[in-house]
Formats: C-alpha cells, structure tokens, sequence
C-alpha cells in the first residue's frame, strides 16, 4: 500500500473515531441532563411535600391556640365561622426555598353524602334537577357509599354539570350534622322542614352579627315543606364538629404542587386527625 494510501485510511479512521466519540459525548451529556432534571424534579416534590405538610401543622397551632384563648361558646362559634379571615396570614408563607398556603373548610357547612338522611340529600338535588332525577340519584347514594367526593360523577343520573352544581354543598368526611352558624342557603334549606324563606331569613340574622347558640325552634314546624318527604328532625348543631385543612406547598421557580387534605375533629380545644389524603398537581 502507498503512502498516500495509508494516510488516507488512517485519516477515515480518525474521522469515524471523532464522530464515535462525539456520539458518545452527546449521550452522556443528555443522559446527565436527565437525570438532573429527575433529581431537580424530585427536590421540588419533596420540597412541595413539607412545605405543605407545615401548612397544615401551622393550621393547627393556629386553630387550636384560638380554641384555646376563647372559652365562652359564642366566641368560639364565631372564630369557627371566620377561619379563613383570622388565617389570612397563611395564605402564602414563605418557608426556605419552598412556599405554602392554607385554607380551611367547615365540613358541617356542607351535607355529608354517606351519613345524610335521604329526605336531606333529595331536597338538596331536588334544587338543581327534577325531582325524578333526585330521587333516583339519592337511590343510587344509598346503595354505597363514596371514599372521594369525584366519585359523585360516576353515578348514573349525575353528569358532569350536576356534580360541578352539587359539589360546593356536600363532603364525604363530615358526621352528618349541618352547622346552623356556617351552613349556605342551599344546603339549610335542604333539611327536612326547612323551607327557602326560613334559609334565607337565617342568612339575614347571621348578616348582621347573630350567633345561634342552640337549634332548638329555629327551623321552625317540620313537616309542612312541599316536597320533602319523611320530615324527621334535621340534624343541625350549633358549631362544626369536622374541620377540612388544605394544605398546598410549592418550589418558587416549579410548577409541581403538592396538596394534603387533612380531616380533623373538633374536640373541645384541640383537633384530632381523622383522615389525611395526598396528592400532586
């Protein structure tokens, strides 16, 4: 073989060898960008996850430190009903490198789709759809109960609208009773008895300042609201028994956020855990 020959071979090989090379360098270097983007994304998950497991722990101080400095019932009552303002401060709470925020939710505000009765639960849906269709669907309800509340949309008869409708008046982690002091119109005059103008006139008492210490004569005679059906005494209480804590955590610069909803009961001047759910979004 010439001379000229051979370089040229070797200068082939040269080349092949670069672009081997240059291939090889271009997988590390996109197998190592992989992984620091796995490696960022599992920081930020982690970070999310505390973050928002400290809102909900600060919640509870929070909470229970107010129970606590308020022993009459009336005062109790109405820091109950006004949570989310005494909380503003933990709407958006800068912790390290990670954020939180935190809103509560009265579950006694709300009726409890599994310990609700079905003259309840029908007066409730009747409000949004025939009362065919409402009776239906309280049949269906009664069947089994929901572990989620994004059940409620694979039940037949409840399309996406009625369940969107429905959604912010019911729960399925309360104990049944209706909280007098918290509960919106719609869902007072869901209650067996209770007619729309006894809901709204409760309203207009709670607009201006008045506390309900007890239940008793306020929902005035049962029995005589058209299209309600099996009006038994409602199950009503005077402050919330179940309190729901959102707790919602983030990286600043990250668009993962981690959520934790955690259930608790109302015992005296401490809260109890009863559920706690998890989940990114």
């Amino acid at each position: 073989m010439k001379r000229g020959d051979r370089r040229g071979v070797a200068l082939i090989f040269v080349l092949c060898l670069l672009v081997l090379l240059g291939v090889i360098v271009a997988e590390v270097v996109a197998q190592a960008r992989m992984e620091a983007g796995i490696l960022s994304s599992l920081r930020s998950r982690t970070v999310a996850r505390y973050s928002a497991e400290s809102g909900i722990l600060a919640a509870t101080v929070r909470i229970e430190t107010l129970l606590d400095s308020m022993r009459s019932l009336p005062e109790r009552i109405t820091a109950l009903r006004d949570l989310n303002a005494r909380l503003t401060s933990l709407n958006d709470v800068d912790l390290g490198s990670g954020r939180f925020g935190v809103a509560v939710v009265d579950l006694n505000a709300r009726i409890d789709l599994n310990h609700a009765d079905a003259a309840t639960l029908q007066g409730l849906f009747q409000q949004f759809t025939t009362d065919q269709r409402a009776e239906e669907v309280v049949a269906l309800l009664k069947q089994a109960p929901l572990n989620r509340l994004g059940e409620l949309a694979h039940i037949p008869g409840i399309d996406d609208s009625l369940a969107l409708a429905v959604a912010p008046y019911v729960t399925v982690w309360s104990d049944g009773f209706v909280n007098i002091n918290s509960a919106p119109e719609r869902v007072l005059a869901a209650l067996p008895g209770v007619s729309s103008a006894t809901a709204r006139s409760i309203l207009r008492r709670r607009e201006t300042g008045e506390v309900f210490l007890a239940t008793t004569g306020l929902l005035g005679p049962l029995g005589g609201t058209p299209g309600k059906p099996n009006a038994a005494a409602p199950r009503v209480s005077a402050m919330p028994s179940r309190l729901l804590i959102v707790g919602r955590g983030w990286q600043d610069g990250h668009p993962l956020t981690h959520e934790i909803q955690a259930v608790y009961l109302v015992a005296g001047a401490r809260l109890v855990l009863l559920a706690w759910q998890e989940r990114d979004l």
